[in-house]
């Protein structure tokens, strides 16, 4: 996983150097996650923290397309056992976008994607982990404090759902992953 986002972060480099020309930005930012999935919750709370990575391209007027990278963990000590249950969350999101001016700062998108979504979690010496395919639906504003440097917030929903076996750490039944999102970031155009 961390190489196709090392091999897809060269390609994007590249590219800007050729085609540029204001249409590509990247961002980066922090988002705070509230998990759907009310299990999850339970057991390694219900406010997660989440860096988030994200690279786009407008090919068309006021369309663009995106890639983004988040991801979150968290621990549980399971009580008289003394031990911890670790579990962990990423995205990987692949989608398209439109986007409005507001005169010459502010500027509002709605976007949607496709995500590849995994989950891994170990306890009691056992692991569980799997990816699934999802979707991610939001809307965000950006203000732009200089020409080509933006910042922005961003409120999303995604949701993959995966089907689990029963095991010692987890019972059998889908698994909700992602969930709200509100993200705050900043970003260059170029």
């Amino acid at each position: 996983m961390r190489k196709l986002l090392l091999v897809i972060v060269f390609f994007c480099f590249f590219s800007v150097l050729l085609f540029g020309k204001d249409k590509f930005f990247v961002s980066a930012g922090a988002a705070v996650a509230l998990p759907s999935d009310s299990r999850y919750r339970e057991f390694y709370g219900s406010v997660q923290f989440s860096p988030e990575l994200k690279a786009g391209y407008n090919f068309f007027e006021s369309f663009y397309v995106w890639l983004g990278y988040s991801f979150f963990s968290a621990s549980y000590n399971v009580p008289l056992l003394f031990t911890a249950a670790i579990a962990k969350q990423h995205f990987l999101a692949l989608g398209a976008g439109w986007e409005t001016r507001r005169g010459r700062r502010l500027q509002s998108d709605f976007f949607a994607a496709l995500v590849l979504a995994g989950f891994k979690e170990q306890a009691l010496g056992e692991t569980v982990s799997d990816s699934v395919v999802g979707f991610e639906l939001g809307t965000g504003l950006r203000y732009f404090i200089k020409k080509k440097v933006f910042i922005g917030v961003a409120f999303s929903y995604s949701e993959a759902r995966a089907a689990l076996a029963e095991t010692e750490i987890s019972l059998a039944g889908r698994r909700l992953l992602g969930g709200l999102r509100l993200t705050a970031n900043l970003g260059i155009r170029f």
